[in-house]
């Protein structure tokens, strides 16, 4: 007997193969699902899991007193200015001074050759003692007549001519002494003398040099830098509205009488050491510029400030109203070029609001429009926020 060669392991027929292939690789599916939800869900990009609330720090809205400031162009001015000239004619003999140096007032800075001018004092002198002596001649022949009258001795007219010529001696005096007082005068305007205190500029003149009284070139000038003045340039308009704010505030006893000016330097950000005050409002306008100078006073104890710089200033509103103001990392800025922020509502709810801002105010922006106090401001965590999202809002503390 012979048997077959196949064995019993042999495959299965070709269709029953086809049928087992078919129900495989849906069991296949079917476990790879299973495997995938033995895992959480991870959200994107490692945040929080999908639907939790964003959190967001907020701020509550309320008004707070502000400066107003108004930043104006201005130059400075010496306190005082005196420009040195002589008096009276003649040759420099000596500089007394150091150029650039501080002087005093009263301080000798030259000396004119005194001789001429004290010639002639010395003949006023002479004339002044000759006046005298005739007065007193005239004296004793006016006492003699009145005795002689009085005997009937001269006539009438004689005690007339007699009395006439005593009055013309004092008359003569009184002449012989104005001119010692302008010989005296003429010699000690030889000494050429600081009128105010301050610091004085380069001379004009050396020794040896020909002055002429009230020459219109000066010999050097004199300038008191501490306190400075600084002139500040303004459109009339916004005067007009500057000085009635003023004149209310001076009106008001609650409210300072002084007003505060805040000096920039052109070439520097770093406002000024020292604060000024504003002084007067000038009544008229510069017809080349339509503008009006305001004149306020600076202390400048280290002579930062020189005469003729270019400065600009912040004079503070003393009205310092009560303005909305908030962090300017709040503010976003849209493409058609306005403003929003955003708020979250009583529900916790998120929703953006467009805002009008006005100037500066140090880093925060003043709200004009858009805001009320009270309103909960996001200042932190608002990039990813959306129109209507819950969030978690936690209230924060800003640093001054």
């Amino acid at each position: 007997m012979q048997f077959s060669s196949h064995s019993t392991s042999s495959p299965l027929p070709a269709s029953s193969a086809g049928r087992w292939r078919f129900l495989a690789l849906p069991v296949l599916a079917v476990l790879i699902a299973l495997t995938g939800c033995g895992q959480p869900e991870k959200a994107q990009g490692g945040g929080a899991p999908q639907g939790s609330a964003p959190q967001v720090g907020y701020i509550e809205v309320q008004p707070q007193t502000v400066d107003r400031l108004n930043t104006l162009p201005g130059r400075v001015v010496a306190y005082q200015v005196a420009e040195i000239r002589p008096q009276v004619s003649g040759i420099i003999q000596s500089r007394l001074f150091e150029e650039g140096a501080y002087v005093e007032e009263g301080q000798q800075l030259y000396q004119i050759d005194p001789s001429r001018y004290e010639a002639d004092y010395e003949m006023a002198l002479a004339n002044l003692e000759d006046a005298k002596a005739r007065r007193e001649s005239a004296e004793a022949l006016a006492k003699r007549v009145d005795t002689l009258l009085a005997e009937q001795a001269v006539s009438e007219q004689q005690h007339v001519e007699a009395i006439s010529d005593f009055n013309r001696a004092k008359a003569a005096i009184s002449m012989a002494e104005a001119e010692v007082k302008m010989a005296k005068i003429n010699l000690d305007y030889t000494e050429v003398r600081a009128p105010i205190s301050g610091y004085i500029s380069p001379s004009t003149v050396t020794k040896g040099a020909l002055v002429t009284e009230r020459q219109t070139t000066p010999l050097a000038t004199v300038r008191q830098l501490d306190p400075v003045y600084v002139d500040l340039s303004q459109a009339v308009a916004a005067t007009e509205n500057l000085r009635e704010r003023l004149t209310a505030a001076r009106m008001n006893d609650n409210l300072p009488s002084e007003f505060s000016v805040r000096l920039f330097p052109t070439h520097s950000d770093d406002p000024y050491a020292h604060e000024g005050t504003l002084d007067v409002a000038e009544l008229a306008v510069d017809p080349q510029t339509g503008a009006i100078r305001l004149r306020s006073t600076f202390p400048n104890p280290d002579k930062v400030l020189l005469p003729g710089m270019f400065v600009r200033a912040s004079v503070v509103d003393a009205s310092q109203a009560k303005e909305i103001v908030i962090p300017q990392k709040s503010v976003i800025f849209e493409p058609s070029g306005g403003k929003s922020v955003w708020v979250v509502d009583s529900e916790n709810k998120a929703h953006k609001r467009s805002i009008q801002t006005g100037t500066a105010y140090e880093d925060r922006w003043v709200v004009l429009e858009g805001l009320e106090p009270g309103d909960r401001l996001v200042v932190e965590g608002g990039m990813t926020l959306r129109e209507g999202a819950e969030v978690e809002a936690q209230k924060i503390q800003l640093e001054n």
